[in-house]
Parts: C-alpha cells; structure tokens; sequence
C-alpha cells in the first residue's frame, strides 16, 4: 500500500505523532482517570469479570461460592488439557468444553492454540511490526483510533489506567490494522470492533502479539 504524502495531512500526521508518543511512553500513575481506584483495595470493588464498581461489592452469596467452585474445577481440567495439547487438540472431549465455554482464567490461552496462533506468528515474522510502523507514518485516523481505544470498556480492570498496557496493545493493533485496511470515509470513527483482529485480540485477553 502506498504512503499517503500529500501535504494537507502534515497537521494530522503530527497529531497522531503525539498521540502515539503518548501510548509508548505508557500510563501516568495518578492520572485522572485512576483517582479512587489506586488508593483502595480495588478488588473490593471489582467483580468476577473484571469491571470496576463506584462501591463496593457486597459480600458475595452461597450461590456465587457455588458457581465459582464449579468454574474453578472447569478451569483444573482445562489446564491439565492445554498442558498436553498434542494428546487432546482433535478430540471430541476438547469439543464438548468449547461448547461449554472456555473458562475465562484459560480463554486466552486455549483459544490461542485453537487458532494456531504460534504458527501464524512463525509463518510471518515481523509482519505486525512492519504494518504496526507503517500505520503509525500513513494513517490519517490515529485521533479516531485513540477515541475508540479511549473508551472501550473504561470500567474493566484491563483498560481503566489510561496509556495503560492493554489500552497500548489495542491502539498498536488498530493503527497497524488501519496499514492493512484504512477507512475509506475521512473522519469516520474507526471502531475497534471492525477490526476482526482487535476483535481477536479482546476474545484472546489481550495475548500479546508479536
């Protein structure tokens, strides 16, 4: 794909510089975002899926000490089963647990083995590099892209810190999306859920991606 030159981008091209300086420099602890996270147990007041509650959570129930039993001993045989891949990754037992729904704790995991990530990665090395610097120099949506990044589940443990970690790796997948598939309509939002890799990326737990 070419290299968008033209002049009147210049103004934009500087904008999305700063922003991207801005995830590669990484979050600020006490930014604003953060403040009455950070000096609290935060795990009072987040519940078992991640997401960040204003108060804290009540104590939790016989019923919820039942159902995270039952997922704790879901996840043992699931990782007992990820442990010797080879023996299991064509059987119908490992079919009958995805239909199940793979236990969050493993998801990542499982579903990169599942997909042949590793493979992939081997197939084609430093391709996510290359598109990732490329759409960091042509595109011309870096500002839609922060916005989305921004806010894409601003209350879960994965994105509340602003700059953060995992907010970092979905601009990095979304601006090297935006190399290989650029929005046709200046000034569209360019929704990460367009994007079948980010899409991947939120089902993956945010594997990281080389």
């Amino acid at each position: 794909m070419e290299m968008d030159e033209d002049p009147d981008n210049l103004p934009a091209q500087g904008q999305g510089n700063i922003i991207i300086t801005k995830y590669e420099q990484g979050h600020r602890a006490g930014a604003a975002v953060d403040l009455g996270h950070e000096q609290v147990d935060v795990r009072k007041y987040t519940n078992n899926l991640g997401i960040v509650h204003e108060m804290e959570l009540p104590r939790v129930s016989a019923l919820e000490v039942k159902q995270r039993r039952k997922e704790s001993k879901r996840t043992n045989k699931w990782q007992k089963m990820l442990a010797d891949w080879t023996k299991y990754r064509s059987t119908k037992k490992l079919s009958q647990r995805v239909c199940k729904v793979i236990p969050l704790a493993v998801r990542g995991r499982a579903l990169s083995l599942l997909l042949d990530i590793d493979k992939i990665k081997s197939q084609n090395p430093g391709k996510y590099k290359v598109m990732k610097e490329k759409g960091k120099r042509s595109s011309r949506i870096i500002h839609c892209i922060q916005l989305d990044v921004s806010h894409t589940l601003q209350k879960h443990m994965m994105f509340i810190q602003r700059f953060g970690v995992k907010q970092q790796e979905l601009c990095d997948i979304l601006v090297a999306y935006s190399a290989y598939n650029p929005v046709s309509i200046p000034g569209q939002r360019y929704s990460w859920y367009l994007c079948p890799y980010s899409q991947a990326w939120v089902s993956l737990g945010g594997v990281a991606t080389s």
